[in-house]
């Protein structure tokens, strides 16, 4: 199911992506994919942005946030994403009180903040319906790792696998509506997990379940005020902010008695909003009094009681039953009109009473104490019986009935879902247990194929309508099914032909996807059975049944829904398909094997949707397609069509044409101008090598897409007459030239050109898009004069990157007052326009390898929303004071690249020929730069010493000034508090380290050979990562023992401070060490030189690998890599299966620290249990090390290398006076330190 879901929701984005709404993506993606790592952060800014729109709006704030700013405040000052540490807070409080519209505007304000994000909604329900914490494992680390979710066989196993997936880098994680501490030990368990900065937020209705060992901080999410309330229920009942005055009483009675609930309040204001009567509300009103306060339950069923019998019925069905699964409104609708109710105008009614909500553009979704409170108005039907009550969800209370024949005919509705993936990765139920418990059962029993139900459980459901029995098996007659049965789904049926009896009930809506039918049903029999199925059978959903090998004859059916996707086997569909004139969608999606689609669909009248994406086999359509007068989409994508028939004028009602990769289509025919109605025309990717002149009639065309056409050289003038026109996308495309009447498009926001090759200018024209928002010239040879951006007065978005023939902007560039980014990296810029300083909206400045750009106007102070300036790689040498100005300012990336030696020698020796050269400073104004976040100064030659003013920068992050000049750092640098990274690698004039900001995480010194002396570290209590190698002055590295979250320490070539890091040096600090580089010639004895054949202890679990090398790197052999990498990688781990040749996974050890000496470096590499590299360990496995076969380093030895498996007891326990025991019982930490310390 996670799978099937994940699946469709990337389809979703896809189809999102060929829409409109979201064609500010793909041309990002297509500019990016040869950018170069240098623009990470670029690309991390524009998808910061669009999250806003992909990620914040599907999680469904509510319409009217009263109160919630408040506590969305208080909350954000409790995470402080800025600080270290690792939060994990606990919201409870009781149902409908607003916990998770509250934790949904809090994942809005922290998404951005992170790469990696989840939000899980309803974990309590979800861990019930799989019976497992697999799933929510499986879940979660899918998406922290923007992959597909991972196969997951035990929860032990996907602990492990968490571990690994959040070790790394800072995420973001929402659990919402937890109600078991199991759920939190399965998903959480402990902070240590996680990497500093990362934040937890879990919700609950039960504070019991925030396990104080796993919980930092917890918030009681409270009832709202008074007059929050009334301000809430005001919305909704009137909406307004206060009640008429006339109605003002009543209004403060309801909000009392409605106990400050959000939902409440939401339901009543909803309820009374078409009451327009004084007495109508006062019915109201005296129904809440005489309920008891704070039963939450009680007020929310008078709003059930308002709704007539049909509206109840649908309420009910949804609550206990439907609403399990994801459920589009259009499938609520086609099962609801099987039962013979007026679905739309009921589910429209719901909806308005805020009992239904629909999210994610068409999905039904409904609050849990909404569904509670459904659940126990059925339960008191039968507290006692189950089998007497309307409808069964509880899978105890259905085994019971099935198991002893307890159905009775007032059970309208079963749904139960038997997974088999699922089941078989539960480790609460057992394989062994489900058979002892079900064999006892008459008539039902687990097989191999999973569970099996007899046809007689359900014989005395005479009343039964909704049956799902996901993945089971069924035997007996099953004439034995109710006759009343409407909808059906068996997903996972492992029938071959669909039994006739069962086509025989009045079924409206049957779901047989992920089936194994080969054929629909017997032809023998089919005649017995047609007329009394063809009046009831509205929709059939086939989806990825791949063994399914033909469609039989359908003549007589009134099918309006008929669902293929996926049948792989399909070759050709039966004529009589061409028949059903009540079909409004058919999908035939990912058929890749079918060859032909019927030619006569004359009958196809009533046809709206038609998708046959992807049956990579079909050459073409029916010649007459007259027929299909009331088509509305039509997707063609992935087909190996050659034409369109020329019928296809016919299709005045078609908005939406689709043939994207279409490689055989190389012409369209010219009645393609009569599709009147069309709004979205998108041939991406396809062979198409003109347009016709008729395409400039389609009047109500707003999209119109031909990315990836490299056969299209040219546009038809007729283009200018598409005056509804808003997005016209041709990145990639072979376009010579735009026509002159593109100027003509009036209507038009979104222009992408982007890598046209062949495009060398733009029409003046072009200058007349008024309208226009976004401009992409991305890897274009148009030029600056080609153009006027004077006229760009909405111009939002203007990206020129890697358009190399630039050289200057215009004068008028300073009159586009919308723009929010601009994008000139890669063009040959000279100078900016002093007007730039006019663009008070300018969210992202963009010039990265601009090697021509030497200075920055003194009005770019003037950018007052300057966010992001990215100037990496230019000729600007300094900064101008203007730059103080920049209040906005959160990023400045500027960095250069180092000097090569060979250029080191040749400055040398200029310099005794020419005076000495201006120092590089920063300017003084720069420490007002208050937002500063992130700053990358690297190799820009600042010299001297920097000013004390550096701790103003109190935003400041990021920090990297590797390869400078400067002698010393500020003393004030412990202010920076908030400061996680910083880099300072290769600044050789360096010679002391001042105190530093306890935030720090990463500290990097390597290379630094003047640096003498450091002050004491013991503040750093989150330091990760030090890294001073090669730094062959320090002596010492005082507080270095103090450092409890220390990981990896690099300190190759630092023969001068050996002696101090072994004296300070413990197991405490051995047990944690991932990696650990010092100057070193020998190994452990009791590290052996290879692990031949891997063996497990019994019930003692492998907890580690422990590897040391000894290498050396001869210093008077050069090559061309070791000044270009901060490590050595040549040296490998290789894990090989017995029997085979290869490795089946190799792993390049992290060497960090490359020498620059000859003498031997000792490096100790440990893998935790949770590492990739330790879970692909398995019996009998052969565990080697040894250099790469093409070793980039020349000169690089390998002298010693060896290895240790950790066991379970061998390294987890800590005993102060473990110096007293002999050394085979000590710990592998112990008898470690002891090794360095002989040294």
């Amino acid at each position: 199911m996670l799978k099937e879901r994940t699946s469709r929701w990337f389809e979703d984005q896809r189809n999102a992506i060929q829409r409109m709404k979201l064609n500010i993506i793909l041309p990002v993606f297509f500019s990016c994919v040869k950018e170069t790592l240098e623009e990470a952060e670029l690309i991390q800014s524009l998808v910061k942005r669009v999250l806003a729109k992909l990620d914040n709006t599907p999680l469904g704030v509510a319409k009217y946030p009263v109160g919630l700013h408040s506590r969305l405040d208080e909350l954000l000052r409790i995470l402080n994403v800025k600080a270290n540490g690792v939060i994990v807070l606990g919201l409870y409080g009781m149902g409908g009180v607003g916990k998770t519209t509250l934790a949904k505007a809090l994942y809005n304000q922290l998404v951005v903040h992170f790469k990696k994000r989840s939000f899980i909604s309803d974990v309590k329900e979800i861990a019930r319906r799989q019976n497992s914490l697999v799933t929510l494992q499986s879940k979660l680390i899918g998406d922290l790792n923007s992959g597909a979710s991972p196969i997951i066989e035990s929860t032990a196993e996907g602990i492990q696998l968490m571990k690994e997936s959040m070790n790394n880098e800072p995420v973001v994680i929402f659990l919402d509506d937890i109600d078991n501490a199991d759920q939190l030990n399965a998903l959480i368990c402990g902070r240590n997990w996680f990497c500093q900065g990362t934040r937890v937020i879990v919700t609950t209705r039960d504070q019991n379940v925030l396990l104080p060992n796993i919980v930092t901080n917890i918030f009681e999410v409270k009832e709202l005020s008074s007059s929050e309330s009334l301000k809430l229920f005001s919305y909704h009942a009137f909406g307004r902010e206060q009640p008429p005055k006339n109605f003002s009483v009543l209004a403060e009675e309801v909000v009392t008695l409605s106990g400050g609930l959000p939902l409440a309040l939401e339901i009543f204001g909803s309820l009374l909003f078409y009451k327009k009567r004084l007495k109508e509300w006062q019915d109201v009103v005296q129904k809440l009094r005489q309920i008891r306060p704070g039963d939450l339950q009680d007020i929310l069923e008078i709003s059930f009681t308002a709704l007539d019998e049909q509206e109840k019925c649908i309420f009910l069905d949804l609550a206990c039953l439907l609403l399990n699964t994801r459920l589009e409104r259009e499938d609520a609708i086609a099962i609801f009109r099987g039962c013979g109710f007026g679905a739309e105008s009921a589910i429209t009614e719901l909806t308005a009473k805020c009992l239904l909500k629909i999210v994610d553009g068409n999905v039904l979704w409904m609050h849990d104490q909404l569904k509670n409170m459904g659940r126990q108005i059925v339960q008191r039907e039968n507290f006692g019986d189950a089998g007497k009550r309307s409808r069964l969800w509880n899978h105890d209370d259905i085994m019971a009935v099935l198991n002893n024949h307890k159905g009775t005919r007032n059970i309208e509705g079963i749904v139960v879902d038997f997974d088999n993936k699922q089941d078989q990765n539960s480790e609460e139920v057992s394989w062994i247990y489900l058979k002892e418990v079900f064999k006892k059962y008459i008539g039902q029993g687990r097989t191999e194929n999973g569970l099996t139900f007899h046809t007689r459980a359900f014989q005395c459901m005479d009343n039964l309508r909704l049956l799902q029995i996901n993945h089971v098996k069924l035997v007996g007659h099953f004439k034995l099914l109710p006759v009343e049965l409407k909808w059906l789904q068996w997903k996972g049926c492992p029938l071959e032909v669909i039994p006739p009896e069962l086509l025989s009930r009045k079924i409206a809506v049957l779901d047989l996807s992920e089936s194994m039918i080969t054929q629909v049903w017997n032809k023998g029999k089919w005649n017995v059975y047609q007329n009394k199925m063809s009046k009831q059978l509205k929709v059939v959903d086939l989806r990825s049944c791949r063994k399914l090998k033909e469609i039989p004859d359908l003549s007589g059916l009134q099918l309006e829904k008929l669902i293929l996707e996926q049948c792989n086997e399909l070759v050709e569909i039966h004529p009589s398909i061409g028949d059903l004139t009540m079909l409004t969608h058919l999908n035939m999606k990912g058929c890749k094997n079918l060859l032909t689609f019927p030619n006569d669909v004359s009958g196809l009248k009533r046809l709206e949707v038609l998708i046959l994406s992807d049956c990579s086999s079909l050459r073409e359509l029916p010649e007459d397609l007259s027929g299909w007068k009331s088509l509305r989409e039509l997707l063609l994508d992935g087909t190996a069509i050659t034409k369109l028939p020329n019928s296809i004028f016919h299709l005045k009602n078609l908005q939406m044409l689709s043939l994207n990769d279409c490689w055989s289509l190389e012409f369209l025919p010219i009645a393609i101008g009569n599709l009147s109605s069309l709004r979205e025309l998108s041939f991406s990717g396809s062979a198409l090598k003109e347009l016709p002149d008729s395409i400039g009639k389609l009047k109500d065309l707003e999209e119109l897409s031909l990315r990836m056409c490299k056969g299209l050289i040219s546009l038809p003038d007729s283009l200018g007459n598409l005056r509804s026109l808003i997005g016209l996308y041709l990145d990639h495309s072979s376009i010579k030239e735009l026509p002159p009447s593109v100027g003509l498009l009036s209507q038009l926001k979104f222009l992408t050109v982007s890598n046209c090759k062949s495009l060398i200018e733009l029409p003046n024209s072009v200058s007349s898009l008024s309208s226009l928002v976004r401009l992409c010239l991305q890897g274009t040879y148009v030029s600056e004069l080609s153009f006027q951006s004077g006229n760009f007065e909405s111009l939002e978005k203007l990206e020129m990157g890697n358009c190399t023939s630039i050289r200057s902007l215009p004068s008028s560039t300073g009159n586009m007052s919308c723009l929010t980014t601009l994008d000139l990296q890669n063009t040959s810029i000279t100078e900016l326009p002093h007007s730039i300083g006019l663009l008070e909206r300018l969210w992202t400045l963009n010039l990265n390898n601009c090697l021509n750009l030497q200075h920055l106007p003194t009005s770019i102070g003037d950018l007052k929303s300057l966010c992001y300036l990215y100037m990496v790689e230019t000729a600007v040498s300094e900064l101008p004071d203007e730059i103080g100005m920049l209040s906005s300012l959160k990023l400045l990336k500027m960095r250069k690249k180092p000097q090569s030696k060979e250029d080191e020698l040749l400055d040398t020796e200029d310099l005794h020929r020419r005076e000495s050269p201006k120092r590089v400073t920063l300017p003084e104004s720069f420490s007002n730069l208050s937002s500063l976040e992130f700053l990358d100064a690297h190799a820009w030659k600042i010299s001297g010493k920097i000013s004390d003013d550096f701790q103003k920068l109190t935003a400041l992050g990021d920090l990297e000034l590797g390869y400078n000049d400067f002698c010393s750092l500020p003393s004030s640098m412990k202010g920076l508090s908030v400061l996680k990274r910083l880099f300072l690698p290769n600044c050789r004039k360096l010679k002391f380290l001042p105190e530093l900001p306890s935030s720090l995480v990463w500290l990097n010194a390597a290379n630094c050979s003047s640096l003498e002396q450091i002050a004491s570290i013991s503040n750093l209590e989150y330091l990760e990562e030090l890294r001073f190698s090669n730094c062959k002055k320090i002596i010492d590295i005082p507080g270095i023992e103090n450092l409890k979250s220390l990981k990896r320490l690099y300190t190759v070539g630092c023969n001068a401070c050996l002696p101090s890091i072994k004296r300070r040096i413990s197991k405490d600090s051995l047990r944690r060490m991932e990696y650990l580089c010092i100057p070193g010639d020998d190994l452990p004895d009791w590290f052996i030189q290879e692990v031949p054949n891997v063996s497990t202890h019994k019930h003692r679990d492998l907890k580690g690998v422990i590897i040391g090398v000894v290498i050396s790197l001869d210093q008077k052999v050069e090559d061309d890599f070791r000044h270009k990498v901060p490590a050595i990688v040549d040296v490998l781990a290789m894990i090989t299966t017995p029997g085979d040749a290869k490795p089946k996974h190799e792993k390049t050890l992290k060497l960090l620290g490359v020498p620059d000496t000859d003498e031997d470096q000792l490096y100790l590499c440990r893998f935790q249990e949770y590492s990739s590299f330790t879970l692909m360990l398995k019996e009998g496995d052969r565990l080697q090390v040894a250099i790469r076969e093409h070793a980039r380093f020349n000169g690089l030895k390998l002298k010693k290398h060896g290895m240790y498996l950790v066991f379970e007891n061998e390294d987890d326990f800590d005993d102060d006076d473990e110096d007293l025991f002999d050394e085979p019982q000590q710990s592998v930490s112990k008898k470690l330190a002891n090794f360095f310390h002989s040294l």
